[in-house]
């Protein structure tokens, strides 16, 4: 089975315990978390092929920009253009933005763009606005002295440019539609209804009106309450997706001119990167994505240790893509340490104890593991975003107490325990190379 045992070199043994580290919320500080088993323990970790992959350079990101996929090189796109939207994804993904954005500033510059005349838009769709440390995090205080950043408000100030053919109104941000030249910047990672994030997504939903996203995951989609999820979605799923084709129309009328897209190894540092026309550098990124971010399932473990670190503040994906592959009858601890909580959602979020987003969707109890921990440091009775159905849920903020909870429900020496450091962009191997 190709998972690094406890003896490995990088999960040192100490006294009477076993250390793991495990990588930390792409935005909380640090780059890792040491948790600690006893030694009695079996620990193995289930890392995905792309775990440790190098990361790329500056003078990578600009060989991609001037090489680009079905599309001219971005320095002769800004040739004789006037003004310049730069686009790029929230806080709820992990692309380090600041060096593609300042690689993309300098090929602006050469063709002769004038910095008074270049903005950037986050992308946050139906997120909640970002502050300015938000902001910082992304692009860096150097851009944010030099140039206005705004958030995108999908309630107010889209502009309609048509529909789709699956009848999508096609609303976009007004301040990007001023602009004549369209540029965005995101990752390709897993997601759950769209096959694969990144590409056109940056489009619908993280520049649509809220009417246009809730046609798109709603109407499309049928992730809303008393739906059913159209068949073609789900993870990984990306041939002949109702979802995906839908906001690859919506990206093209909208007339982004240059996407760029990286993937990301286990510490969220990109390491790969694709750019050009929105459809053909995402359909190549995401092939090779199948790769980076599949990995071994975990078979007959007694605990499964599930790692929230690109999307720590949309905690929910772990168990969405691993609930299934998961042994009936265990336990499952998701960690999900992240200062911010969970992410203000508009479409799927909560708002009060019965009150929820425009397509708020309640989660559905699991009831199939022994137990369901939710390990942070920042506990929330009610997340913003559900995590899970809340009686089936306990949430401990102190490790050596989540021990405690997995000894007393076990009962039994040398426990086994299966990591998973990525959960919520790995994949199982069968589910991203065996579909499509």
């Amino acid at each position: 089975m190709n998972a690094y045992q406890n003896d490995h070199g990088t999960w040192p043994r100490m006294r009477n315990s076993i250390r793991v580290s495990i990588p930390e919320a792409a935005w909380a500080g640090s780059r890792e978390r040491a948790l600690e088993f006893p030694s009695s323990w079996k620990i193995e970790i289930y890392p995905m092929k792309g775990y440790d992959a190098k990361p790329i350079g500056r003078e990578d990101v600009v060989k991609a920009l001037r090489n680009p996929v079905g599309s001219k090189p971005l320095r002769r796109l800004a040739e004789g253009k006037e003004e310049v939207a730069i686009v790029f994804d929230d806080h709820t993904r992990p692309t380090r933005t600041r060096p593609i954005a300042e690689a993309v500033l300098e090929e602006l510059k050469l063709s002769g763009i004038k910095e008074d005349h270049v903005r950037f838009i986050a992308a946050t769709g139906a997120h909640g606005a970002m502050n300015r440390e938000d902001f910082s995090k992304k692009l860096g205080e150097k851009i944010l002295e030099e140039y206005p950043v705004y958030n995108h408000n999908p309630f107010h100030g889209c502009e309609r440019v048509g529909e789709t053919s699956r009848g999508t109104p096609i609303e976009v941000n007004g301040e990007y539609l001023s602009c004549d030249l369209r540029i965005a910047i995101g990752c390709i990672v897993p997601h759950p209804m769209f096959g694969f994030g990144g590409g056109p997504k940056i489009m619908l939903p993280g520049l649509a009106s809220i009417d246009a996203i809730s046609h798109n995951h709603g109407v499309i989609g049928g992730y809303v309450e008393g739906g059913e999820p159209h068949p073609s979605t789900g993870w990984g799923k990306v041939r002949e997706n109702v979802l995906l084709e839908d906001a690859e129309e919506f990206a093209k009328a909208s007339h982004l001119d240059f996407k760029i897209d990286v993937h990301v190894n286990g510490f969220n540092d990109a390491v790969a990167v694709f750019c050009g026309d929105v459809v053909e550098e995402f359909r190549r990124g995401m092939e090779e994505g199948r790769k980076i971010y599949s990995s071994e399932v975990p078979e007959n473990y007694d605990v499964v240790i599930l790692n929230a670190s690109a999307k720590a503040n949309e905690a929910v994906l772990p168990l969405s893509a691993w609930s299934p592959h998961i042994r009936p009858g265990s336990i499952v601890v998701l960690v999900a340490n992240d200062p911010r909580g969970q992410v203000t959602h508009y479409a799927y979020g909560k708002f009060g104890k019965k009150l929820g987003g425009v397509i708020f969707n309640p989660q559905k109890p699991l009831r199939k593991f022994r137990k369901l921990i939710v390990y942070s440091e920042y506990p929330e009775v009610d997340p913003q975003l559900p995590i899970a159905s809340g009686e089936e849920v306990e949430t401990i903020r102190n490790w050596e107490e989540v021990l405690e909870e997995i000894s007393s429900s076990l009962r039994k020496s040398g426990v086994r325990v299966a990591v998973i450091p990525n959960a919520d962009v790995q994949c199982p191997r069968e589910v991203l190379l065996g579909l499509d």
